[in-house]
């Protein structure tokens, strides 16, 4: 191929994006009136008056902001962040995976013109992201991740924010300025505004066909909700060749067992697993890797044990194994079991892409005070900012339970019976 001739498009070439302002503004207005209404079914979107000016004292010219927020859904989260920047600072640089900003050619000048950052591998987003905050406009990014769909916790965080604000002091340091750099924790929890069982059910019944499990059709909410959390742990002990629980036992504790079953087999391939499931993740990942080319076969089998022991885990008893659960915490088990079971087509493609939530919904948002970078980066400063990420993640953490008292004092959440629960 000669020099002259265009090269192959790479999702994993990285280009700094090359914001157009009125693309910018065009899609803060569609995604405010359209997307978040009419596809999201986010009709309301509550940013207290207070939270707002503590935005706005943070994201400004005479300060480098970046911002952390939770991340309880895929797609929903980054809309209500445009819907953020559209308020405060509309130029806001947002960080998304480089499948979505590199997906092609066209996508990719899209996406770029509306200021979005490919988290390409290697790639000079962070330099991108450091300049961008200190010119003003803020930088913001998921530090959990992936989509987590879960609404009352904060996962465990990724250091990458804590780095670019740590490199923005630095700078500013470097030329002798003393403008402030913030992380700013923003949280949010969606609310629906009705009785949304039928929404519920129609999830359910997707599951059970989708699956192949009993229909639940005759069954009220509460009840088809237990008999299908029942009925998938039952099929997918069949299929990873696993003791199947009793029907009558105890659907926690079944859980339990199942799912020191997945450590004990994982274990004695690869070695004991740390207590940390995060890091135990990384190190199953890292490992199979490295298997792979010498027993296909066996890490094929792996990582279908490794995705059914994360399922697991996210359905944790601390947060499900109550008298009562929300109708918020039923839908986000549905949308999470769908997005890990149910992937083969186009429909399923698309759901898992732009998720349907079962009825209308409120965004409550807030924000936390800021953490001062400014104050504490000075030289290498490991110990620093393993600090101010744990700071940052405990802000988050706080954000979350003061909304949840506040949602239940006020009367916007709705609870079923939850029939898993023994007591």
């Amino acid at each position: 191929m000669s020099e002259g001739r265009a090269r192959k498009f790479s999702a994993l070439d990285y280009r700094d994006p090359s914001p157009a302002p009125w693309l910018i503004h065009v899609l803060g207005f569609f995604n405010r009136l359209v997307l978040l209404p009419g596809v999201l079914k986010i009709t309301r979107f509550e940013l207290p008056s207070a939270d707002e000016r503590r935005l706005r004292a943070a994201v400004n010219r005479d300060a480098a902001a970046f911002l952390g927020p939770s991340h309880p859904e895929f797609l929903s989260d980054w809309l209500v962040d445009k819907e953020l920047s559209r308020r405060v600072s509309p130029l806001m640089a947002h960080w998304a995976a480089y499948e979505i900003v590199n997906a092609s050619p066209a996508a990719r000048a899209f996406w770029l013109a509306s200021n979005l950052i490919a988290n390409v591998p290697g790639g000079g987003g962070k330099a991108y992201s450091v300049a961008w905050a200190l010119e003003g406009h803020g930088v913001l990014l998921h530090p959990e991740g992936t989509a987590t769909w879960q609404g009352e916790r904060i996962g465990p965080l990724l250091p990458g924010l804590v780095d670019m604000a740590w490199d923005a002091a630095a700078q500013l340091r470097a030329r002798g300025e003393q403008r402030p750099v913030w992380l700013v924790p923003v949280a949010w929890r969606f609310t629906f505004r009705g009785d949304v069982r039928r929404g519920l059910e129609r999830d359910m019944r997707k599951l059970e066909r989708g699956l192949s499990l009993p229909s639940g059709d005759r069954l009220g909410t509460p009840e088809r909700f237990a008999a299908l959390m029942r009925h998938l742990l039952a099929r997918q002990c069949e299929r990873l060749g696993l003791a199947v629980p009793g029907g009558r036992d105890d659907y926690f504790a079944a859980q339990a067992r199942v799912i020191g079953s997945l450590v004990r087999a994982l274990a004695e391939r690869y070695g004991e697993l740390d207590e940390d499931w995060t890091r135990a993740l990384f190190q199953l990942r890292r490992a199979m890797r490295e298997r792979a080319a010498t027993d296909p076969e066996g890490v094929r089998r792996d990582r279908t044990l490794v995705a059914e022991l994360q399922r697991l885990t996210g359905f944790d008893p601390v947060l499900y194994d109550r008298p009562e659960l929300s109708q918020e915490r039923i839908a986000e088990v549905l949308k999470r079991t769908r997005s890990s079971l149910l992937t083969r087509g186009f429909a399923n493609a698309l759901h898992n892409t732009v998720p349907v939530a079962a009825g209308t919904r409120t965004a409550h948002v807030r924000v936390a005070e800021p953490i001062a970078v400014h104050a504490e980066a000075a030289g290498d400063g490991a110990a620093a900012r393993a600090a101010l990420l744990a700071g940052h993640r405990a802000r988050l953490q706080a954000l979350l339970d003061q909304l949840g008292d506040e949602l239940a004092a006020s009367g916007s959440i709705r609870r079923l019976p939850n029939l898993l629960h023994r007591g």
